[in-house]
């Protein structure tokens, strides 16, 4: 994330602008804490550094490194668990995937603007722009589709290739793919309120001719003020990429032809489910084409597993479950982790086939649960 120049050189550049002397400063997802790094140089007072993952311990040596030690607090938790001692002036996240609909991260954010940013404090981002565009995508799509038709002759395997189709994908593509202009799916706007769905109809018209394979989504942020950088395909950031909805076939496409879009992303539990409905009318020869497509039907969740998700369902514990309690139970501030697992083993042979497989298990939860 560093190493991506234009990336870094934009948020270098925001916190410079943003932060004043004596500001008190979050960084949410702080990873090495180098922005952390940059608001101090910039003046901040204080730095409070929040991470899930252990390279915290990193950032803490970087701060100690650059004689910022003192004025970085560092929080190993969500930062929705996390209290801070005092409001700040500016929050700065980089907590996105593909795009900025990634997991909680909205929900994250709109927690740390409630309950941390002081009264006219800034977000950093401020608000996100999600575009797209039709795509020809030749070699990214074939690359998904041909295990399905020529790796295994003689085999029906349409089934996985629905699958395949129906699953949003990572992917790097280059401006010159590009088929259409593009258009706006929706904005997050930090510094309101953001809901974590997006839905839009789009109206797509076809600048060239070619084949197109489904359509891409990028992002555009607005930091501060105006700077600003882009995931679009011809930007020199690199890191993001961009995020590729396979149609079903692809189709053949005359310059002025219209391609109409209708796209819904919908965050269910910690995931998104999308949807991507496209209409194409005098594709292939006059004939008028309809995808409905929507990563529900790449689910692999068996009707066994969707009556535990009834509201109905009776729930009992398996063996694992109740090995999984034991764990959680015995952590009760007077067990150590050895004493845990070998009774563990001992209770729960059909679960745990060694005292090593029981340990590992518990210290997993103690690192997950315990202080």
């Amino acid at each position: 994330m560093i190493g991506d120049c234009a990336r870094f050189k934009a948020y270098e550049k925001a916190i410079a602008r943003c932060v004043r002397p004596g500001d008190v400063f979050a960084e949410i997802g702080c990873g090495p804490a180098v922005f952390g790094l940059l608001a101090c140089r910039a003046g901040a007072a204080r730095v409070y550094a929040i991470e899930t993952e252990d390279i915290i311990d990193v950032a803490r040596q970087i701060a100690d490194a650059n004689g910022f030690g003192d004025r970085i607090q560092f929080f190993q938790n969500d930062s929705r668990k996390v209290e801070l001692p005092e409001r700040v002036h500016v929050i700065v996240s980089d907590i996105r995937g593909v795009l900025p609909l990634f997991n909680g991260a909205l929900a994250s954010l709109q927690d740390a603007k409630k309950r941390f940013l002081a009264p006219n404090g800034v977000m950093i981002p401020q608000r996100d722009v999600l575009k797209a565009a039709i795509v020809e995508a030749e070699e990214f799509y074939l690359n998904l589709v041909s295990p399905w038709k020529t790796c295994v002759t003689e085999v029906e395997l349409s089934i996985p290739l629905q699958l395949v189709l129906n699953t949003p994908h990572s992917a790097s593509v280059k401006g010159e793919q590009l088929m259409s202009e593009p258009e706006e799916f929706g904005t997050l706007d930090y510094m309101g309120s953001p809901g974590p769905n997006m839905s839009a109809k789009l109206a797509f018209r076809a600048n060239r001719n070619g084949t197109a394979h489904g359509i891409c989504v990028w992002f555009e942020t607005e930091l501060y003020e105006e700077i600003k950088f882009s995931s679009h395909p011809e930007s020199a950031v690199i890191m993001y990429g961009q995020l590729f909805l396979p149609w079903l076939e692809p189709l053949a496409i005359e310059e002025g032809q219209e391609i109409l879009v209708t796209l819904h992303a919908n965050l269910v539990g910690k995931d998104y489910i999308w949807r991507w409905e496209t209409e194409v009318s005098g594709a292939d020869s006059g004939k008028k084409v309809h995808f409905r497509q929507s990563t529900f039907e790449s689910s692999l969740a068996s009707s066994r597993t969707l009556r535990r998700h009834a509201v109905d369902h009776v729930p009992v514990l398996t063996a694992d479950g109740k090995a999984e309690r034991f764990l959680l139970r015995a952590m009760d501030g007077h067990a150590s982790l050895e004493e845990i697992a070998k009774r563990a083993s001992a209770r729960f042979p059909e679960v745990y086939s060694s005292h090593e497989d029981a340990f590992q298990r518990v210290t997993e939860l103690a690192r997950k649960f315990s202080r």
